[in-house]
């Protein structure tokens, strides 16, 4: 089964496994012919520890009758028939541990979960942590507050089943890359995020090379080349709708909705990031430091962007260091 699978395995080849036919929408979501056609290679293997990943997917379905849940329950697809996207996929760790809640980027038009989700479940759940990767709403213009809302349900439906899930719900975390990032952050927040839905604080965030302050983005679209300020329009209108402006995109620019009871957060990035200016990372750690929240950052020259474990990197371990800084102040 799993031996089947190499760094020259295409994603289409992967996703046609007829044992992985569950999990053939949820490699990349929204998935494009210019993915399809790729080899798991060319996403560095190595780098983001896809090939451990994916033999722990083999796992474990060997071990569980189900794995991936529906967020929202059926009757609600009627009325919001994008509700049906919503799905939380789950990596069982040791019991009666808090969890993660891991929310892959994408630039909010589809989620990387190759990258971003199935490998940082797999070292989660080495270190004896479950993970919850959550598949939110995505592709559309003015998508916001629904990932966020999605959030909220997750974490509510896991609550409900956090028996049957063998979970605690004090001290959860959630980790977030780049949009995802962005979104993570966003729930860190009493206005926009847990407070705004009535649920626990998280206990830490984990934030890779997070989106976190839209009005930075906006600016950096400013002076950007126009391919490059095609793309960013459109991230950007996916946030703040087709006619945006700078006030409408502070909404959910963190930067302006962090306060002293912003949760522990643990922050990666590099320098050399195309996509997601460091200088809004290089902002966050400002704000952190103004309010006295606890926190660690690691920042390396070079890496790019969607490095996710960042094995072999400046950043090589980083997960395992957020994860006992996540233990410390818990």
């Amino acid at each position: 089964m799993f031996e089947s699978v190499s760094v020259d395995t295409t994603i289409e080849e992967l996703c046609t496994k007829k044992e992985l036919s569950q999990f053939s929408d949820y490699f990349f979501t929204h998935m494009t012919e210019d993915v399809w056609k790729r080899r798991i290679g060319d996403y560095g293997n190595e780098r983001c520890g896809l090939l451990p990943a994916i033999k722990r997917i083999y796992e474990v379905m060997d071990e569980n009758s189900q794995v991936i849940y529906d967020v929202y329950p059926k009757e609600e697809w009627e009325k919001e028939p994008d509700k049906e996207q919503v799905k939380l996929i789950h990596m069982p760790g040791d019991p009666d541990k808090p969890f993660v809640l891991v929310c892959p980027g994408g630039g909010y038009a589809r989620e990387w979960v190759l990258v971003e989700g199935y490998p940082i479940a797999q070292q989660l759940n080495r270190m004896g942590y479950s993970a919850f990767i959550l598949i939110y709403r995505t592709g559309q213009k003015n998508l916001l507050p629904k990932p966020v809302e999605d959030t909220a349900a997750a974490l509510k439906f896991l609550d409900a089943n956090r028996d049957k899930f063998q979970i605690r719900m004090e001290g959860y975390a959630v980790a977030g890359f780049s949009a995802g990032g962005h979104l993570a952050a966003v729930w860190g927040t009493k206005e926009k995020g847990y407070g705004a839905y009535d649920i626990h604080k998280p206990g830490a965030l984990f934030l890779g090379y997070p989106s976190i302050s839209t009005v930075q983005f906006l600016k950096d679209m400013e002076r950007a080349s126009d391919s490059e300020r095609a793309a960013a329009v459109k991230y950007l209108e996916r946030i703040g709708g087709e006619n945006f402006t700078k006030e409408g995109l502070a909404e959910y620019s963190v930067e302006y909705l962090m306060d002293q009871s912003y949760p522990p957060c643990y922050l990666v990035h590099s320098k050399d990031d195309p996509v997601v200016n460091i200088e809004a990372s290089y902002l966050m750690e400002e704000q952190l430091k103004c309010f006295k929240v606890p926190h660690r950052v690691r920042f390396m020259e070079h890496g790019g962007h969607s490095f996710g474990l960042g094995n072999g990197t400046e950043l090589d371990g980083w997960l395992a260091d957020a994860v006992s800084f996540w233990e410390e102040v818990r």
